[in-house]
């Protein structure tokens, strides 16, 4: 593994800090993940992960109903539009192209009620090779209206991310979001994407705290003063993953983003490195999409 996009050591990171993209655009290293958060509890959730905690991020899909939510969020937040990074992502019923595919988009836009939309992915791989290219085809002409900024891709295994690349594009892939932690380290998916400067996101970044009382991540977190959630993301940070964690929790958003503020030993990470379980480690069965032909 490179670790292309990790942070230099000694790195002073925030929750303001980025990572080039390859389309020239910048993506924030940290982002809050809003699966799961529905209606007032959602925005107010990301009001105060921005205007209080310092978040510059969001994750959200057409999948998790609650655009409306996140859009609101960030419309209303006290931080300028273009300081944050917005996310959605576009499932098997939006894809294929088409005025299907543009709908999906022009909808997004309006239920969040945003002018563009930073990043947009397909959620998965399922639909076959045309359905997925097709999907991109559409998506591709929305970046060049500038109602999308940068694409990117979701569960791709290495050879999505390849049939995307030999398709020749007109827009690149800038990222690869899959479930990834230290016990499903994805590291073939991982070196896919890097190999074409693909960054990685990681959903579920704290396996839905599956693992929590394993001997090794309590002897870090003992050895480090820090809790086993807060040493699984920085794990993700200084791999160059892009760790997006789900909390509506004020208490909670601030500790999962005190990752930035530690590093782990090359020792502790040799550690932490050992404990993938590699395809018996997933907790979200959407991310077997990336075996899909």
């Amino acid at each position: 593994m490179t670790d292309r996009f990790a942070p230099k050591r000694g790195e002073q990171l925030t929750l303001a800090s980025s990572i080039k993209m390859v389309d020239g655009h910048t993506m924030p290293r940290f982002g809050i993940g809003a699966w799961d958060m529905r209606g007032s509890e959602c925005k107010q959730a990301l009001l105060n992960a921005f205007n209080k905690a310092g978040y510059r991020h969001v994750d959200t899909a057409r999948y998790y109903r609650n655009e409306d939510e996140c859009g609101q969020a960030v419309r209303e937040s006290s931080v300028p539009r273009s300081e944050l990074f917005y996310t959605t992502k576009i499932y098997l019923n939006d894809m294929g192209g088409g005025s299907k595919t543009r709908s999906a988009i022009e909808d997004s836009l309006k239920k969040s009620g945003l002018d563009y939309l930073d990043l947009v992915l397909l959620h998965a791989p399922d639909g076959g090779k045309k359905f997925r290219l097709d999907s991109w085809a559409t998506l591709t002409e929305l970046v060049q209206e500038g109602k999308i900024r940068s694409l990117g891709v979701s569960n791709f295994g290495p050879q999505h991310i390849e049939e995307l690349i030999d398709s020749k594009p007109k827009v690149l892939p800038v990222c690869n979001q899959i479930e990834c932690h230290p016990f499903f380290a994805q590291k073939d998916v991982r070196a896919a994407s890097e190999k074409h400067s693909i960054i990685v996101q990681a959903y579920c970044p704290l396996a839905r705290g599956q693992y929590y009382g394993d001997k090794t991540l309590k002897k870090v977190a003992g050895e480090t003063g820090k809790t086993e959630a807060q040493v699984m993301l920085r794990w993700l940070v200084q791999h160059g993953i892009v760790a997006l964690p789900k909390s509506s929790n004020p208490q909670r958003q601030v500790e999962n983003a005190e990752c930035l503020s530690f590093e782990l030993s090359d020792e502790h990470m040799k550690e932490l490195d050992a404990l993938d379980r590699g395809d018996k480690g997933w907790v979200e069965v959407q991310t077997q999409s990336q075996h899909c032909d």
